[in-house]
């Protein structure tokens, strides 16, 4: 009896040591990529449901004066369309619209073309409807008066893929119309405040605290605001707290996520990015959304319980590289 309980004693220190090592191996990588100008934000990983490391790194604005902290909210680029897609799932279960609607339907004033356009169609990025010229608008109402004076889609809605943010625009004109409430208050109220996620905050502006604020190699500030509204911003733990909503189906149901987990052709982005699901469980999940010099990249494995959160705010077009070493790490692998 002695002895197995030393070598149950043994096991656990083992599996207690490697774990540690990991974390080490994880944290010299991070700090390392810092220190060669390649990685200044926040990063979060979960294993097995738990939070196992988190660190924030490098400069909150173009100062060099303010440190990053964990309490620090990022752009996420076009991670933000998640909302927009949850939103719609959320209003068809209610019964207030279907994702095969035409788009004219809950939009005034469109031109012919829309009546050949569905909500499937905004959300698969295969609606035809071309990408606005952004740096030319300023704000909603030069957006929307921008699509109305389109001539003809692109092409025929259903038959190619064309990621742009017109879609992401009248998805959320869309939302607005059906539940009766600005986009920005319907996320605030309906997703965000009922998962937790307190510490995130759609459109923030200059004055907004602890908001990080991206900038180029040369410390050269970005601007924060959008042309279009709607941009939720968000913290590490309010990001991981969306993730588990999604994997744990607290705001739609299996069959919504996988109709947003279905893209127009493989390989293409959808409401949720990428991602797999098996009958009624999500598997994987996968998503990366750059803007301005913000970037964003989040990872999951459900089975695994494990999920990586990289957000920057100083963009250097390698987060996929950084997530895996880190997944490398984690796997015991080199």
């Amino acid at each position: 009896m002695k002895s197995t309980y030393i070598l149950l004693a043994l096991l656990l220190i083992t599996g207690i040591a490697s774990a540690q090592n990991k974390l080490n191996r994880i944290d010299s990588l991070i700090k390392e990529k810092n220190k060669q100008g390649l990685f200044n934000g926040n990063v979060l990983v979960a294993e097995n449901g738990k939070v196992i490391y988190r660190t924030a790194i490098g400069y909150a604005d173009t100062t060099k004066q303010v440190q990053l902290t964990t309490a620090y909210r990022f752009h996420i680029g076009s991670i933000a369309k998640e909302f927009n897609a949850v939103s719609i799932m959320m209003l068809q279960e209610q019964g207030k619209l279907n994702i095969d609607d035409k788009i004219n339907k809950y939009l005034n004033g469109m031109p012919g073309w829309a009546n050949n356009i569905s909500i499937k169609n905004l959300l698969q990025y295969s609606s035809g409807i071309p990408n606005l010229n952004w740096k030319a608008l300023n704000g909603d109402a030069d957006a929307l008066a921008a699509i109305k004076a389109i001539e003809k889609p692109d092409f025929e809605a259903g038959t190619q893929y064309a990621y742009n943010n017109s879609n992401t625009f009248l998805q959320r004109q869309i939302i607005e119309k059906v539940s009766g409430m600005k986009f920005n208050d319907f996320v605030s109220k309906k997703l965000l405040k009922p998962l937790g996620m307190n510490n995130s905050i759609v459109d923030p502006v200059d004055s907004t605290p602890f908001m990080a604020i991206s900038y180029n190699n040369s410390f050269v500030r970005s601007p924060l605001v959008y042309p279009i509204t709607g941009w939720t911003a968000v913290t590490l733990d309010d990001f991981y707290k969306w993730e588990k909503g999604l994997e744990n189906f607290k705001l739609i149901n299996p069959e919504s996520t996988r109709q947003i987990l279905t893209p127009f052709a493989p390989n293409r982005q959808c409401g949720l990015g990428g991602g797999t699901m098996d009958g009624p469980k999500l598997i994987t999940h996968q998503h990366d959304g750059t803007a301005m010099n913000y970037q964003a990249l989040l990872t999951a494995s459900v089975p695994k319980g494990r999920t990586v959160i990289l957000m920057t705010n100083n963009k250097q077009n390698n987060l996929y590289d950084i997530n895996n070493a880190i997944e490398a790490i984690m796997d015991d692998k080199p």
